[in-house]
Formats: structure tokens, sequence, C-alpha cells
């Protein structure tokens, strides 16, 4: 099991490490799965509330939401981390923020909790020169998650982050 600084591996997610490269996936099921899945055979087949609403709007609905139940039935983030970039992306079923950015870019790393609509998780965001900080990748249940992710590319850049906490602590 991969350890840093003391750390283990959170659940749900799983490192390879190689001599040029750490790749970190994360399984994105979770219980709330299963609600989302009911919601969208509610709507797809008109059950209760949802008889209202006109056929054509419903099943549009119903397809957004069975697409997102089976994202988090099978969906997995992959962050691959070289000395070059680190890319985001998603699979088998693509998604909205797939990134890849240049190592020369990133300064610090921090994870911050992201809320949105009363739902919540926790992200990890990059500060490079002269740019807002920008999210790397996010959707991370549990804050332990987060943490791991961003000392892992810590540790294989070499990102010193200590000073930096610090400094912003007591500036």
């Amino acid at each position: 099991m991969a350890n840093y600084e003391g750390m283990e591996l959170p659940k749900q997610m799983h490192v390879k490490r190689r001599y040029n490269q750490v790749e970190i996936t994360y399984n994105w099921f979770r219980l709330s799965n299963i609600l989302i899945t009911v919601l969208a055979a509610a709507v797809a087949f008109g059950g209760g509330y949802f008889g209202d609403i006109p056929f054509v709007i419903r099943s549009l609905i119903a397809v957004l939401l069975m697409y997102v139940a089976i994202a988090g039935w099978v969906n997995k983030t992959r962050i691959l981390i070289t000395d070059q970039h680190i890319s985001v992306s998603y699979f088998p079923l693509p998604w909205v923020g797939a990134k890849t950015i240049d190592t020369e870019a990133v300064k610090k790393l921090y994870n911050q909790k992201k809320t949105f609509m009363s739902f919540g998780g926790h992200a990890v965001l990059i500060v490079s020169d002269g740019v807002e900080d920008l999210k790397l990748v996010g959707g991370f249940v549990d804050k332990k998650q987060a943490v791991y992710v961003q000392q892992e590319i810590e540790r294989y850049l070499g990102i010193d982050n200590q000073g930096w906490l610090v400094r912003e602590m007591l500036g």
C-alpha cells in the first residue's frame, strides 16, 4: 500500500508508480449513485410528480440523469503526473473537466472544500505565477483523497509546501 508521510492510500484510489510517471485513479462509485439511478428511472417512466412534465422535456432530463447515474457507477478519474505535465482524464464515459497542465506552471498546490447547491466535495487546486488559481481535479468525497493527490503531486515534482503554508496562515 502506498504511503506518503504516514498517509495510507485512501479508499477508492489506486496508484501505479513507474520510473518516469505516477498514475492515480479514483473510482467514482458512492451510495448516492443508487438515489440518482432511482430518480432517473422515475423521471423516465413519468412516475409521481414527473408525470405532468411534457414528454420531450422529461425524456431529455431522464437521458441526462441516466448518463450521470451510469457515469457514477462506472467512471474513474485518471491523474497522470510526469516531468512535463499533469493530466486529468475521465473514463470510460467522457466528462467535463479533462485537462493537461505543464508542470513548469505549477508553483504550489492546495486542497479546498467546494460546495454547489449544498453538494460538497474536495478539490485540488494549483497556484501558478500571475494566473488565478486553477482547479486541477475535484469531486473527492473525503478530504483525505484530495490531500493524498496533492501530496503525491508535490512529492513527484519536488514541491515544498511547508514554508508556503506557514506564510499563508500568518499572512
